[in-house]
């Protein structure tokens, strides 16, 4: 492949992906070892995207990169971007799922209260945790998606830290 092509098949990828892509997908993707040329190739997106366009190149964390809406266009398509909003409720059970993972869900439930199991359904729906059945409960903990949502896929020590202050 060239450049060009190169170039255009990095930003489907990071435009299709519903979390931030790391470099080492990204190398994966064009099929190539080289962190520089990959990094040549995200410089000629974010180039494009500051020229002209709504998107912009954005790198979450360390070596993570996605593509997103600017800031200054959400007010005029918020109504028609699909929301992935959490409540609090949700977002709290989240939070304690992350720093004692892999919790039971019974141990959620006594923690949380009775709620959690429609939290946990709906972290479920989002993709954000895993289930696996263990005896009657199950046994929760964060997945992929989740790190990637929240930028942090490299970075777990620091996951945990941040949603031990949430919790608190």
């Amino acid at each position: 492949m060239g450049i060009e092509e190169d170039t255009s098949t990095i930003e489907a990828a990071l435009y299709a992906s519903d979390r931030p892509l790391a470099m080492k997908e990204l190398k994966k993707t064009v099929g190539t070892s080289s962190e520089t040329y990959v990094i040549k190739l995200l410089d000629r997106i974010r180039e494009k995207y500051e020229k002209d366009g709504s998107l912009e190149l954005k790198e979450t964390s360390e070596n993570m990169f996605t593509v997103q809406l600017r800031e200054e266009f959400m007010p005029k398509v918020e109504d028609i971007v699909p929301k992935t909003r959490l409540t609090r409720g949700t977002l709290k059970t989240l939070a304690v799922i992350a720093y004692k993972q892999p919790i039971l869900q019974s141990e959620l439930a006594e923690i949380r209260g009775g709620r959690v199991y429609q939290y946990v359904k709906k972290l479920l729906e989002l993709g954000l945790i895993e289930a696996k059945p263990h005896g009657r409960t199950k046994v929760l903990r964060t997945s992929k998606k989740f790190a990637g949502y929240f930028g942090f896929e490299d970075q777990i020590d620091q996951i945990r830290e941040k949603l031990q202050e949430m919790i608190r």
